[in-house]
């Protein structure tokens, strides 16, 4: 009967109970002599320049890599939060949340919402059928959300909609799927 390491509870065959030789025991114990306790105790954290941009993707981590970004309004014109660029000959979907606080903390806002757009070979971005923004707020006038076309400047254009003389605090967390 073979034996379990201690640290990873590695299975360690006896001899003759499979083809592994002595080597393969010792690598086996080297691998789980090896500190896997990370930062800040032990292992070595990668700081934010040991990582290329670029160098986490999706296809490596998982589909829903979400983008955050916070905004303040002071009154009821739509400001930008986030604005996503939509290349030629494409087309993307952003699904999201966001969230509001009055600086006082008497009024608040949130929701979801989920929209396609895309931009033919020499047009312009477009809507692709009617964006879903589901929001909810307690306020004394409506608050908003947008999802709209920036066509200057071929981007999808994220923009909150405050009250007139009132501070919001507002963030919004989003994901983008693009074809191709």
């Amino acid at each position: 009967m073979g034996t379990t390491t201690p640290n990873m509870s590695i299975y360690k065959p006896s001899s003759g109970e499979d083809l592994y030789n002595d080597s393969y025991k010792i690598g086996m114990d080297n691998i789980d002599a090896h500190d896997h306790s990370g930062a800040p105790n032990n292992g070595v954290q990668i700081g934010t320049n040991g990582i290329q941009d670029g160098a986490i993707t999706p296809e490596k981590l998982s589909q829903d890599i979400f983008r955050e970004n916070t905004i303040q309004t002071t009154d009821a014109t739509p400001t930008e939060i986030a604005s996503i660029d939509v290349d030629e000959s494409s087309s993307v979907t952003i699904e999201g949340r966001f969230v509001g606080l009055r600086d006082d903390a008497t009024e608040a806002v949130g929701g979801n919402f989920m929209a396609t757009f895309y931009r033919p070979t020499g047009s312009d971005v477009a809507y692709v059928g009617v964006p879903m923004v589901n929001i909810n707020y307690i306020a004394a006038s409506s608050l908003n959300f947008q999802v709209v076309p920036d066509v200057p400047n071929e981007a999808i254009s994220l923009r909150c909609v405050g009250e007139a003389a009132k501070v919001f605090d507002w963030k919004v967390v989003f994901s983008v799927l693009s074809q191709p």
